[in-house]
């Protein structure tokens, strides 16, 4: 077991209570005939909510429909929307690259990926928090990433210590 997956297996909690944008009024954002592919969902607290419409990847919780990495997830679906809320955070510039790369493959043509980035800072309460490689988000970051996707950033702000970003395919 790696270090990253026995501490979101096993330290990890979630807090959508305290983001502004990132949190549960993104509920408010998603229409109702809309499919959703959570990558990186936790504990799914997002599926009571669209039951039938959203389905739920990670790789450190049996919370979600399929235990699985970014990485290694196989599917010809395309979703209308993705969210990756605090889930493409982790490891070397390289590995976010190759995360975008394969996770815009899922959402389809003018659809969107809502994002909770971490702009760099071990600031979780947990145990093992020190020993997590995260990755620097930037503004910069967002826009460079989207624009070698094919994508576009229609939003990227503060979201009180993280980057709120969302993009359209």
């Amino acid at each position: 077991m790696t270090i990253l997956h026995n501490y979101f297996s096993n330290e990890w909690k979630p807090d959508p209570n305290k983001y502004i944008y990132s949190g549960w009024k993104l509920l408010d954002k998603i229409k109702e005939h809309e499919t959703i592919l959570d990558i990186g969902c936790g504990y799914n607290l997002f599926k009571p909510y669209f039951e039938n419409r959203l389905y739920g990847i990670d790789p450190a919780n049996d919370n979600a429909d399929e235990v699985v990495s970014i990485e290694n997830f196989k599917s010809n679906k395309k979703w209308d929307v993705l969210l990756c809320l605090g889930s493409i955070n982790f490891g070397s510039f390289d590995t976010i690259d190759n995360q975008i790369k394969k996770l815009v493959t899922f959402v389809k043509d003018n659809g969107r990926i809502y994002w909770r980035q971490n702009p760099g800072v071990r600031d979780h309460p947990w145990k093992g928090v020190s020993e997590i490689e995260f990755f620097p988000w930037t503004f910069d970051l967002n826009y460079y990433f989207a624009d070698k996707y094919d994508c576009k950033v229609l939003e990227c702000k503060w979201d009180i210590n993280r980057i709120y970003s969302v993009w359209s395919k």
